[in-house]
């Protein structure tokens, strides 16, 4: 995958004194479909194969002729040895599919952050690489593959890829998309048909993301005046914006908790900046991380560059009585005449491997 955004420098700037506002998410790009694929997020001797093969998750939906998807996958596989894993379409129709605009950044890795770090600046900065699917037609009535990797052991296969699925008849579709594991590196991916297999929790109560929804971005918005001091705003909160539940996704009986942290999607936050006071005002803004370590991507559509965003520390415990600061990045400085309006983006990523939320503040220098 092309990779090559350069990173953001890291700056400080002083903790919340209270809690955050949080941001209030909407759906957006409700053309793309997305599906997140994260559990089993280890495949282990607690994955269940039937005859070599596991279905992690599986979507479909009806009435479209053609159908356009994004996908997050991510998945270690700890099984002691090698194996195969794949997306595949089955085709109930009695026409041909076809599988076409193919673009990915998915790979077998070691380095799960910065890996994950990478597919959120190729998703930001549409770099994604372009690739064939491993199937260009799924004949009526069989099932094809849209891309299969192997994946060695204590090795993780992770990243977004996009697809489209035509049917050549231009007629409704009827089909099935499943995230695949096999046992043999050599495996036949299209002969598996098997259901998904249960969710897993871990020991600690723990329940890693699967599900499937009819948009594939997070729109938000928030508005700062100039000499109104520090504003601070989560994103991705896991409250107000988290619109990929379990209960919303297709086959909510089968999907596991939220994709909260928004891995695979592009959060796009509207910033409304106003200045009503009689002279120039510069206001800064900056990420940084709420709670956990968080790292990205990030853009400003006031130059349309993309960042990635580096691993971001986790803020300090607050301590009565002092300021103490945390690591960030500064994603804009903008400078506003007296009475001057205006409206910007940021568009942003999570790199799988770190957390949400993430922290936006605003200052007036």
């Amino acid at each position: 995958m092309s990779c090559n955004q350069t990173s953001k420098t890291k700056v400080s700037f002083p903790i919340p004194e209270s809690a955050p506002s949080q941001l209030v998410g909407t759906k957006a790009n409700t053309s793309t479909r997305f599906v997140i694929s994260d559990n089993h997020e280890t495949i282990n001797a607690n994955t269940p194969f039937t005859n070599g093969y596991c279905t992690l998750w599986h979507d479909t939906s009806t009435g479209k002729t053609s159908v356009k998807y994004r996908m997050f996958v991510w998945h270690l596989n700890n099984r002691g040895a090698s194996m195969k894993y794949g997306i595949t379409i089955g085709n109930n129709n009695t026409s041909a599919y076809s599988i076409h605009n193919v673009k990915s950044t998915i790979a077998p890795v070691t380095s799960f952050v910065e890996h994950g770090r990478c597919t959120a600046a190729a998703l930001v900065g549409e770099t994604m690489d372009s690739i064939s699917p491993t199937d260009t037609s799924v004949p009526a009535g069989k099932l094809g593959v849209v891309k299969e990797w192997i994946v060695p052991n204590n090795q993780l296969i992770g990243g977004i890829i996009e697809f489209t699925v035509t049917n050549t008849a231009s007629t409704a579709m009827s089909y099935r998309l499943r995230s695949v594991a096999a046992t043999s590196t050599t495996a036949d991916l299209r002969l598996n048909q098997s259901p998904v297999v249960s969710y897993f929790t871990g020991s600690n109560g723990s329940i890693h993301p699967r599900g499937s929804w009819d948009f594939a971005e997070i729109a938000s918005s928030v508005s700062y005046s100039a000499g109104s001091g520090w504003k601070y705003y989560n994103m991705s909160n896991g409250a107000t914006d988290n619109l990929m539940t379990s209960a919303t996704s297709y086959d909510s009986a089968n999907a596991a908790d939220s994709n909260k942290g928004h891995y695979g999607a592009k959060y796009t936050l509207t910033v409304n900046l106003s200045n009503p006071t009689t002279s120039a005002k510069t206001i800064n803004i900056y990420m940084g991380s709420r709670v956990k370590p968080y790292g990205g991507a990030v853009k400003w559509s006031g130059n349309n560059v993309t960042y990635k965003v580096p691993t971001l520390a986790s803020p300090p415990d607050k301590v009565a009585g002092t300021t103490q600061y945390q690591e960030g990045v500064l994603v804009a400085e903008v400078t506003l005449s007296a009475g001057q309006s205006l409206s910007r983006t940021i568009t942003a990523a999570s790199a799988g491997g770190l957390s949400t939320p993430a922290l936006i503040s605003f200052q007036t220098k």
